[in-house]
């Protein structure tokens, strides 16, 4: 085993080319995502139903000068090989000092599969990134590239049985991207999956937010009408400047809908139900949580004699207990980490998105935790992840 000194607790893949061709079965092909050009010649996944495609631009940035950045325009060819290929993401690892990643999927492709209507497609697409990710992305060296397994959107019982099958398969952890059993908020019947992640010790992970089936499929339904009304221009006339400007506005605060999550899994009882069971928030940042806890706190002692409140202890004691939450740029965070938790931070990469300092992630780690002392700094940069994610087993 290595000696883990620094883990990216969160970074991702960019699907490469043949993905969908290589392990989406064939009877599936004519609904797979296809690989078109976008609207100044860089490459772009279409999905079935989406009347814009997806670029790759803003996911596939590692070396590149933040000035570069765009939206459009990049292509395959332009991005780093490890973006999309496992042994090549080991190169760039080493020239940036990372020992591990925790890695997660490309959002955009498995929203994709999580919100169509069949139920047969959405396992099937699921399933072929899961075995992409275990057999080809991680095979090169998977004690270094710890993929997490993606959990599909038909149910808890499919949840469970796919939880169960990856921890016999080796994966250290699975994602879910919606309610286990569906619904738009939490509910007494996501509890059979909760207690079977606790019996197995196998990490939950929430990538910053939960969309369930239904909300994808009218979030689709409602691009498609927006996009007939822009007409031929589609989303990139003009340039769309004024709605680029809004998404880069949104970027700041993709933490606003977490804090309900957290508070659903512990006001609701879920740990206290469970107390094996761990739920990493991911890519959520940490320097807002101290505020939340002591508000979340405060509220509990006020209202807990009327509310009917099924826990026993004060809201924070689970989230120091059994929740933990992922950051990539977070001075705040740092100097505020006794408040969100020294054993419940992770640093990370987001390689190969926008928000990476490959191959500078050393330097970034000095700049923000260079002052602090030496075994909280690695507890945040590599102890914690080893710990929550069994690195070490």
């Amino acid at each position: 085993m290595p000696r883990f000194e620094i883990v990216s607790a969160d970074a991702h893949i960019l699907e490469p080319t043949d993905i969908w061709e290589t392990w989406l079965p064939k009877k599936y092909q004519e609904k797979a995502p296809k690989l078109v050009k976008d609207a100044d010649g860089g490459d772009a996944w279409q999905f079935a139903g989406a009347a814009d495609p997806d670029p790759i631009g803003l996911v596939s940035t590692p070396g590149m000068a933040w000035d570069e950045f765009r939206w459009t325009g990049v292509t395959y060819e332009q991005a780093r090989a490890g973006c999309y290929n496992g042994t090549e993401r080991l190169k760039d690892m080493d020239l940036d000092g990372v020992d591990a990643e925790v890695l997660f999927p490309p959002q955009r492709t498995i929203g994709h599969f999580l919100g169509d209507e069949d139920d047969d497609f959405v396992l099937a697409g699921i399933e072929a990134y899961n075995n992409f990710l275990f057999d080809e992305f991680m095979a090169p060296e998977p004690a270094r590239l710890i993929g997490m397994a993606q959990i599909p959107s038909l149910g808890t019982d499919v949840a469970i049985e796919t939880m169960r099958k990856a921890k016999a398969r080796g994966f250290k952890g699975v994602v879910i991207s919606m309610w286990p059993s569906g619904g738009d908020s939490i509910c007494d019947d996501d509890d059979p999956f909760w207690a079977a992640a606790a019996d197995e010790r196998m990490p939950v992970c929430i990538h910053i937010n939960l969309i369930s089936r239904k909300a994808r499929q009218k979030q689709r339904a409602a691009a498609a009408k927006a996009s007939e009304s822009r007409g031929e221009k589609g989303i990139y006339g003009g340039k769309a400047a004024k709605a680029n400007a809004k998404a880069v506005a949104g970027l700041g605060s993709v933490f606003s809908t977490v804090p309900s999550t957290i508070g659903q899994l512990i006001f609701t009882g879920v740990f206290e139900r469970f107390p094996e069971l761990h739920v990493s928030m991911i890519e959520t940042g940490v320097g807002w949580l101290p505020h939340f806890l002591e508000q979340i706190d405060d509220r509990y002692w006020r209202n807990r004699s009327w509310g009917n409140i099924p826990i026993k202890k004060a809201p924070s004691y689970y989230w120091f207990h059994n929740m933990s939450a992922t950051f990539i740029t977070d001075r705040n965070g740092i100097e505020n980490r006794y408040g969100a938790g020294v054993d419940n931070i992770m640093w990370s990469t987001d390689y190969p998105h926008h928000g990476n300092d490959w191959p500078y992630s050393r330097k970034s780690i000095a700049d923000m935790m260079g002052h602090i002392p030496a075994d909280e700094r690695h507890k945040i940069c590599a102890g914690n992840a080893v710990r929550i994610f069994g690195l070490d087993r």
